[in-house]
């Protein structure tokens, strides 16, 4: 399992397996989310199954899954409430870990640059 950390307390996979979770809670990770739609590829495993694995490992899971390049305001709302209230490590995942960095950035990174240039928000 490759992960990337992102800040001190964010870090991104490629798709995790069951086996992950309990390797995930050891290393201090205190909550996983999973941006996988169900279903994406035949040998990804389910959500509702991972949920089980993280709740048995004590780990928080969240399930807020988007395709590529798709994600809503309300999902991204939904990840800045985990990171607001989460005060451990958070892994999030995809496919190859791309979707849950380019989603962190946008909900962390600063104004954009007419922002900046004219103080508009």
């Amino acid at each position: 399992m490759h992960i990337t950390k992102i800040s001190e307390t964010f870090f991104i996979s490629p798709q995790i397996q069951y086996e992950h979770v309990k390797t995930l809670a050891d290393k201090g990770f205190k909550t996983i989310i999973n941006h996988r739609p169900d279903g994406e590829s035949a040998d990804q495993p389910l959500s509702k199954a991972l949920a089980k694995a993280a709740k048995k490992a004590g780990v928080s899971y969240h399930y807020i899954p988007f395709k590529p390049g798709k994600a809503t305001p309300v999902d991204k709302e939904k990840v800045k409430e985990i990171l607001d209230r989460e005060d451990g490590p958070v892994l999030a995942f995809c496919r190859s870990g791309m979707r849950a960095r380019s989603l962190h950035k946008s909900i962390t990174r600063g104004p954009g640059l007419l922002a900046r240039l004219f103080g508009k928000t």
